[in-house]
């Protein structure tokens, strides 16, 4: 029993220090995560930008005992449902935190970084298998560094559907044909999409037999996952696994095609009736089945062309190629989908192509999500920009992995001047877009801002360079944009721990012909001016009084 744990031992020492600088890597990125979750809350000083409260709102239905997939539908394949339930129940028995659903979405997001930590892990040992160990450690600081799989970890579930599909692809260049297959059944029955590694790994399979294993663990293991809820309740299983298919369009090119400029509805009046499911959601003016059909027949045309699938690099580019021919294909796109491209465009593409790639989508997901829903949602020019700026890196994208499944010979110049041209776009286009959507921010702002009215009144009563005073921060923080060009803005504060504020009212009359107070209507320093300088005049705005008062 000695010598097997010595054995052990040494075995996990000499691996530690094959891969010393990738446990770096790991460590660092694990604890940031770890600490991250404690601190940070995705949509900053903007708002929120989760899907957490809303799983919480559906596993609420728990504690009166309806669970996901039994008594109600979702739209998601068991097994996240399930793992959120478990971990639901669990936060319960926690005393609650002042902030409602405070345990659940902290164990939810630990629960994400031992999947992103897997995430990590298998990114760097593909890498290894593709490029060797030089490549697979740069690969793995990239990775490590960019801010999506971070924000992943408070927005979605999607870490863990890439984690069941970067495990088939891995098993799959291990030959280990009934892991990936288990593997990929574990992926399918989360988010559907890894079922995209099942083409290259059907063909990296050299022998019938390993194709059989490889086909028979993708089918036990749907099977199995999909068993309980098939006794229990078929027809909400079944709405849950077609919901994808069934919902209309959102951010996409078809969307825009639609006239739809907002997010995806999976919809449905009634979570607990089947039927019902679909009926929130918009309709669409395409032609789906030709499209689809168009998609089926292009696919079935480069599945089928000669490619050499001994070759590893081809086999990852072509689960790349399936994937991003498939985003493209979707109805819908949630920012929270970037997860799945970001590591095949690591892992297949080199240098700072590869980081332009990954930073241009980036930030085309943050302009998506949350500038456009959050900040600016009634500019639907800057979705359509977003979606067809994501559109084209997608295409490129595709390109190139199909250049590398089918041995085109481009060269790294043409690569790098494609990659080149898309981020300048992107760049030129979000420095015009910037601009525009600044004014449109300030106009938005300036109509949704109760003191409008006053500010109004301001421009046309007072003359240009009058002093404007207020006593309160917010409000003078507001006035700044809309009056500070036009006006002398100050605040003079009265509160009893300042300094006497009637000498700084007064240097300011002095300085200005005109001066007028914005503030509370029973402000001392409407008081103050009465008693010294004639009236401009006095209009009261709900609660706040704009006062004018000549100084001369």
């Amino acid at each position: 029993m000695n010598a097997l744990l010595a054995r052990v031992i040494a075995r996990w020492r000499a691996a530690a220090q094959r891969h010393g600088e990738f446990l770096v890597i790991l460590t660092l990125a694990v604890s940031f995560r770890l600490m991250a979750v404690l601190v940070f809350r995705p949509g900053g000083y903007l708002g929120e930008m989760s899907d957490f409260g809303y799983y919480r709102l559906l596993l609420s239905f728990t504690n009166q005992g309806y669970y996901p997939l039994i008594h109600f539908w979702v739209e998601y394949p068991p097994i996240f449902p399930w793992i959120m339930t478990g971990l639901y129940r669990l936060s319960l028995w926690v005393p609650a935190w002042t902030e409602p659903g405070a345990w659940f979405y902290l164990l939810l997001s630990l629960f994400l970084v031992a999947v992103e930590t897997g995430n990590l892990i298998l990114v760097y040992a593909i890498a290894w298998r593709l490029w060797g160990e030089g490549r697979a450690v740069r690969t793995a600081w990239i990775y490590a560094a960019l801010l999506i799989p971070v924000l992943a970890l408070f927005i979605g579930f999607d870490s863990l559907a890439l984690l069941f599909l970067l495990g088939a692809v891995w098993f799959t260049l291990e030959q280990r044909p009934a892991l990936s297959g288990i593997a990929t059944g574990l992926g399918f029955m989360t988010k559907l999409v890894p079922i995209v590694a099942a083409p290259a790994a059907v063909q990296q399979m050299r022998r019938p037999a390993q194709r059989l294993r490889y086909l028979a663990g993708l089918g036990l293991t749907v099977l199995i996952v999909a068993a309980p809820f098939l006794i229990l309740s078929p027809a909400h299983l079944w709405q849950s696994l077609k919901s994808p298919v069934i919902r209309s369009t959102w951010e996409t090119v078809w969307a825009l095609i639609d006239g739809y400029y907002s997010y995806g509805v999976a919809g449905g009046v009634d979570r607990f009736d089947p039927a019902m499911a679909g009926a929130a959601q918009h309709p669409t003016r395409l032609p789906w089945l030709f499209i689809t059909l168009g998609f089926l027949l292009f696919y079935l045309v480069i599945y089928t062309r000669r490619i050499d699938w001994a070759d590893a690099r081809r086999a990852v580019a072509f689960t790349a190629l399936t994937q991003n021919l498939l985003t493209l294909y979707f109805k819908g796109y949630s920012p929270q989908f970037l997860v799945m491209l970001l590591p095949f465009i690591l892992l297949l593409i080199p240098g700072w192509r590869g980081i332009g790639y990954a930073l241009g989508l980036s930030a085309i997901n943050l302009v998506e999500y949350p500038i456009y829903f959050l900040v600016l949602p009634d500019q639907p020019w800057l979705l359509t920009g977003t979606v067809l700026l994501r559109t084209a890196f997608l295409i490129a994208l595709s390109v190139e992995y199909a250049g590398q499944v089918y041995g085109w010979r481009i060269s790294h110049r043409a690569w790098n001047r494609l990659a080149a041209a898309l981020v300048a776009v992107t760049v030129v286009l979000g420095m015009v877009g910037g601009v525009v959507g600044l004014r449109a921010y300030a106009q938005s702002r300036t109509l949704a801002s109760p003191h409008r009215p006053a500010v109004g009144r301001l421009m046309t009563e007072a003359a240009p360079g009058a002093s404007v005073v207020t006593d309160d921060l917010f409000l003078y923080e507001q006035l700044v944009p809309w009056v500070g060009r036009r006006f002398s803005l100050t605040l003079v504060e009265t509160f009893d721990y300042l300094p006497p504020w009637e000498p700084r009212l007064a240097g300011v009359a002095d300085r200005a012909d005109q001066v007028w107070v914005y503030a509370a209507a029973d402000s001392p320093l409407h008081a103050w001016m009465a008693g010294r300088y004639p009236s401009l005049g006095q209009y009261p705005f709900d609660g706040w009084t704009l006062s004018g008062w000549d100084t001369r």
